[in-house]
């Protein structure tokens, strides 16, 4: 899965971040309950879970009459992707581009450069 480009939105992302973070398969009101704050009714998730189901970025468990959600694409498969996706199409694919924009903008603190710095520096 880790190659594969998959477009998740906004809204779907929240739901797999709720996916992710859970140690046990998801029923819609478990997701509902999760979402904290959120006013989504569970006719909403249960639409944007089946819509996940499409994509084949979670899966569904039936027990009973329940349906058990749980998420086969790794979020750490999803960041990368959505990185690559991000430093090619702003930044060419240049990490050294996206650094120094960063540094331009005075979003880097001295304490960042240096953490960096130390990470080049184990090469």
């Amino acid at each position: 899965m880790s190659n594969a480009k998959h477009t998740i939105t906004d809204s779907e992302y929240s739901i797999m971040k709720i996916l992710w973070n859970s140690e046990k398969k998801m029923t819609v009101s478990d997701v509902v309950r999760a979402l904290d704050g959120n006013d989504w009714t569970p006719s909403t998730v249960s639409t944007f879970l089946q819509r996940l189901l499409k994509k084949n970025v979670v899966s569904c468990e039936k027990k009973g009459n329940t349906n058990l959600y749980y998420p086969i694409l790794k979020q750490n498969d999803y960041d990368m992707s959505e990185t690559e996706s991000f430093l090619s199409k702003i930044y060419k694919g240049s990490v050294k581009n996206l650094v120094a924009a960063l540094y331009e903008n005075k979003k880097l603190s001295k304490e960042d450069m240096s953490e960096l710095k130390s990470m080049f520096d184990l090469e």
